[in-house]
């Protein structure tokens, strides 16, 4: 079992919004997509583009920040940061 911590931050990097997120299976870095996805549709936000720098990224810190850029359509905050909570 594990918690994904979700915020999102406005211009001033301060946090608008966060949200815990409980998954029942063990943390596996190959479905990172697929738990982004449904935090994301929990949210009612857009799922942001996931590049390669970001698993590598979140592999290494457990922890990934979206910006605007990786969005496709226009977002209410500046940018999304999702932590892995043990």
């Amino acid at each position: 079992m594990f918690k994904l911590w979700v915020k999102e931050f406005d211009d001033n990097n301060r946090i608008t919004k966060h949200q815990s997120f409980e998954f029942e299976q063990d943390f596996d870095v190959r479905f990172l997509r697929a738990y982004i996805e449904v935090v994301c549709n929990e949210l009612k936000i857009e799922t942001p583009m996931i590049l390669t720098s970001h698993y590598v990224t979140f592999n290494n810190f457990n922890r990934v920040k979206f910006s605007k850029s990786d969005f496709v359509d226009i977002t209410d905050f500046n940018s999304l940061s999702i932590e892995l909570l043990n």
